[in-house]
């Protein structure tokens, strides 16, 4: 199964995310318990990938402060700058905060 078009175009590598709201382990984040709050809202990453988890397309976010790389479903997230490959700059999306 295919990532379909529409979420390759929405998520790419490298672009700068922000949590919506706070992300509790769901018991599939290996060295926490069920419940525990791996993220809170506001905290933002960078796209490592954009694959498939459980048979639904996710978005594999780095956190670099906390050294950890979660996934997500597009819902939970918003873009807030895009790196642009060809000119090597940054292009902000959304104001932060």
């Amino acid at each position: 199964m295919g990532i379909s078009k529409v979420y390759e175009t929405m998520f790419r590598e490298n672009q700068k995310v922000r949590v919506k709201k706070a992300v509790r382990n769901d018991g599939t984040f290996p060295g926490h318990k069920m419940g525990e709050i791996l993220i809170n809202e506001g905290s933002e990453g960078y796209v490592k990938e954009v694959s498939e988890f459980l048979f639904k397309p996710a978005i594999f976010v780095h956190f670099i402060d906390k050294n950890m790389i979660i996934g997500f479903r597009k819902e939970e997230l918003e873009i807030i700058e895009d790196y642009d490959i060809e000119t090597g700059r940054w292009i902000k999306i959304k104001d932060n905060h």
